[in-house]
Parts: C-alpha cells; sequence; structure tokens
C-alpha cells in the first residue's frame, strides 16, 4: 500500500480509488513516447486502473495544474496509444470526486 508522503494530490486520487473499489497501480510501466523529431520519453500515468480481468482500464494523471507542455504529451500518448483510456486529475477534478454522490464515469 502506498502512503505517498511527498504528494497529497496522489493520497486523495488513492482514497477515492478505494473509496469506490476500483483496482489500482501505481506506474506500473511506462509508455514510451516519440516526440516530433523522434526522440523518446518515458511517460508514467500515477494511476492504472484495473478491470475484473486484471487488464488496465483506465490510466490516470495527477497535475497540480494543466499546463501547455502537459497537454503535448497527452496528445502524443493520445496519437500513438489510442487503446487507452485515460483522465487527467487535477485539484478540481478531485474536490468534485470527494462529493457526497460523485460517481467515476468508468
Amino acid at each position: 500500500m502506498h502512503s505517498f508522503p511527498d504528494s497529497n494530490l496522489k493520497r486523495v486520487a488513492a482514497r477515492i480509488l478505494e473509496g469506490k473499489q476500483k483496482p489500482w497501480r501505481y506506474r506500473p510501466f511506462p509508455f514510451p513516447l516519440f516526440t516530433d523529431k523522434g526522440s523518446e520519453q518515458t511517460f508514467y500515468f500515477d494511476f492504472y486502473v484495473y478491470d475484473n480481468m486484471d487488464m488496465v482500464m483506465k490510466l490516470i494523471l495527477l497535475a497540480p495544474r494543466e499546463t501547455p507542455a502537459l497537454w503535448d504529451k497527452i496528445g502524443r500518448f493520445k496519437r500513438q496509444y489510442p487503446m487507452y483510456s485515460y483522465e487527467l486529475w487535477t485539484p478540481e477534478k478531485l474536490a468534485q470526486l470527494q462529493k457526497p454522490r460523485a460517481r467515476l464515469g468508468f
């Protein structure tokens, strides 16, 4: 079990996923992303949520704020891995998900 002493966002996200009984793993494997110039970068999502067949169902990336560089990476990920479903969770999204009747879309 992760305690995430360095990140309140990760602690809150883990509590939400556990409260909704979603099995998850923290950064179990990276995705290689290729830049427009052909170089390779390693890209991790923070939480990998699994279905009952132990298949990745949703990738969750936590970010304190949205930035152009972040959206550039997400765009490259989307083009290179269209088979994966992902969500970006910001503090605003986490606040919404903590409300009493909030539902995850997966």
